[in-house]
């Protein structure tokens, strides 16, 4: 079984997220990276209004993926704009499992989470599980024991 995690990161902790959980699972990783960055008013506003933005060339095409995990950060509950564009291009989606893992400073993951399972459902893809880390657990480096339980749900190759 062939699993891909996918994370946009502005600051490093869901990317450092991200690759803890693909070295756990044995994932292959790609990351989810603008085509330019705005700056914070822009992202935040963008964020809010539920707004795609551009994102560079990357692994979006399914075919040969059996599971896919996204992980996010949350900007006010928020999925970023880059996330959003990056669900929008995904194709070959129909019937795969996905997992979800929103990073955030203090709240907001419970919302960024159902935002980004609507619309995979949406793509015909079948939610299996989710985690959020706090930015202080990424920092302290104690998110650890939450990416194991959700590599429980993942099986990779």
């Amino acid at each position: 079984m062939k699993t891909l995690v996918a994370f946009y990161s502005w600051q490093g902790h869901t990317g450092k997220v991200a690759k803890a959980l693909a070295t756990r699972t044995g994932a292959d990783l790609v990351q989810i990276e603008a085509e330019k960055e705005s700056g914070m008013f822009g992202k935040a506003t963008g964020a809010m209004l539920g707004r795609a933005a551009p994102i560079r060339p990357c692994k979006t095409d399914l075919s040969g993926v059996d599971f896919l995990v996204l992980a996010s950060p949350v900007w006010a509950g928020k999925v970023p704009p880059y996330v959003n564009r990056y669900i929008e291009l995904l194709s070959n989606t129909s019937g795969k499992p996905f997992s979800l893992v929103a990073e955030m400073g203090k709240s907001g993951a419970e919302k960024a989470i159902a935002h980004m399972r609507k619309r995979l459902e949406a793509k015909g893809m079948q939610f299996v599980s989710s985690a959020a880390t706090l930015e202080s657990e990424v920092d302290m480096g104690s998110f650890m024991p939450k990416i194991e339980e959700l590599a429980k749900t993942i099986v990779a190759k």
